[in-house]
């Protein structure tokens, strides 16, 4: 099916406020959907793939066995692992959007369990394995509309994360994982990727693990930005940046909900000390 078929198909499917697919069956548009997922046409897939994917799913339109295999596919690497490593620029709409689709997937296994506990783990390895190669940050592409890999797959851990079968262990690989993002050296995150990514940590930190394993890592970071100051590079300081912006995000969250009070003030303690050189000015 080409684009422009499915763009009719799907603009009667939201004129009718996503309650009639028209005569189309379910697994035909579903095939084709996932086909043009990643396309740079920003109308098709923000505006009608996307919302009607999330209708599909929540409103009851496939079975658990369909639910478990719609996520299977986004998961594989014709969709969440497309290309990741060639230079292909077109390529992260796929993954990005695909990501989107594993989020609404995981929300809905919280309410309508159809994954095992078992299998909850091996997706946070596939999510921690694409996030650790994603190097395409990009927020906004002009002429095709939002990329923000990194804002959906955040939105992807922060829906894993509140499944209650993911195990304490993936819990804290999970938040290392998104600490070691926000200390990223390729890009700098311009589009609230910070503000993502920390819905998605006090999700993890409202499952109560040890925040010892969090603190030290970011006491291990803060010591490498410090010694970098001086003699950095631009990538030091493009990590400089990225980092910086998310633990202030970080600690403004915390403060709002007025919770875990020792990361709190850990987080200031280290904020003084990455900018202690601009107070001694």
């Amino acid at each position: 099916m080409s684009e422009k078929e499915l763009k009719l198909i799907l603009l009667d499917f939201k004129e009718s406020n996503f309650l009639n697919v028209g005569t189309l069956e379910i697994n035909s548009l579903t095939k084709a959907m996932l086909h043009h997922i990643g396309s740079t046409d920003p109308e098709l897939r923000d505006h009608l793939i996307y919302p009607s994917f999330i209708n599909l799913i929540v409103n009851n339109y496939y079975t658990k066995p369909e639910l478990k295999e719609l996520l299977y596919v986004c998961l594989d690497e014709q969709h969440l692992l497309l290309k990741l490593e060639d230079n292909d620029e077109d390529a992260v709409f796929t993954r990005a959007f695909s990501s989107l689709i594993i989020a609404v997937l995981l929300h809905v296994n919280r309410q309508n369990s159809f994954l095992a506990e078992s299998e909850l783990d091996m997706i946070a390895e596939q999510l921690i394995n694409y996030i650790h190669k994603e190097e395409d940050v990009r927020g906004f592409v002009e002429g095709k509309g939002w990329a923000h890999s990194i804002a959906h797959i955040a939105d992807a851990l922060d829906e894993l994360v509140k499944n209650k079968g993911i195990t304490i262990s993936k819990l804290e690989e999970v938040a290392m994982t998104i600490l070691e993002k926000m200390y990223f050296d390729k890009g700098y995150f311009l589009f609230e990727e910070d503000e993502r990514m920390v819905t998605a940590l006090i999700s993890i930190l409202n499952r109560e693990i040890d925040q010892q394993h969090i603190i030290n890592r970011i006491t291990d970071i803060t010591a490498e930005l410090k010694q970098n100051f001086i003699s950095g590079t631009s990538v030091q300081y493009m990590q400089r940046t990225n980092f910086k912006q998310f633990l202030r995000s970080l600690l403004l969250h915390l403060e709002v909900i007025d919770k875990h009070a020792k990361l709190r003030e850990h987080l200031k303690n280290v904020l003084q000390s990455i900018n202690q050189p601009y107070y001694n000015t």
